[in-house]
């Protein structure tokens, strides 16, 4: 029995560290934590335990949860082209209104926009970075790429049609596994 508890704690601190998203590797230590918890009772030291139960598991479980809770972040790349940036490093007036937008919008759902200007292709993006939106736009239309975990997309949709600039004519697709 203490061997699988152990195996268990070597898995669980592992997946812990490898996962990409932060509410399942707080998960992943409670369970890893309540293992330890297991190992302490079995070689006779149950206060130690019992601390590690309460400590570890549960009390440092729901200060991470209510932590992430507090702090959440939405990332939205613009992917630009070389040449959009005008010659003072600037982005022209009606990009900015269209981040302010977004940030309006990030403002009323209680998150704090990150925008990040990219160069990078939009495969390189989806492939290599963390992201809730990539904005691409050709033409006077906007493509909206929203990661297939995006619970935030259908909101966006629904604000972007009453705040919505009459320049822009917006796309909205979510990115699916099978597009690279």
């Amino acid at each position: 029995m203490l061997e699988i508890a152990l195996i268990l704690i070597v898995i669980t601190s592992i997946t812990a560290i490898q996962t990409r998203y932060l509410r399942q590797a707080v998960l992943y230590l409670g369970l890893f934590s309540m293992a330890i918890s297991f190992v302490y009772l079995m070689y006779g030291a149950p206060d130690v335990a019992l601390a590690e139960a309460i400590i570890g598991s549960t009390l440092s479980t729901i200060l991470f949860i209510v932590a992430l809770q507090k702090y959440k972040i939405y990332t939205i790349y613009y992917a630009l082209q070389a040449d959009e940036l005008e010659e003072n490093g600037q982005l022209s007036i009606h990009k900015q209104q269209l981040i302010k937008t977004l940030e309006k919008f990030c403002t009323k759902q209680e998150l704090e926009a990150q925008i990040i200007y990219s160069t990078e292709p939009l495969e390189h993006i989806i492939a290599q970075h963390q992201y809730a939106l990539i904005l691409v736009e050709k033409n006077d239309v906007i493509t909206i790429y929203a990661h297939p975990e995006n619970y935030k997309f259908d909101s966006l949709k629904q604000f972007l049609e009453i705040e919505a600039h009459p320049r822009y004519h917006y796309e909205f697709l979510k990115v699916e596994e099978d597009i690279l």
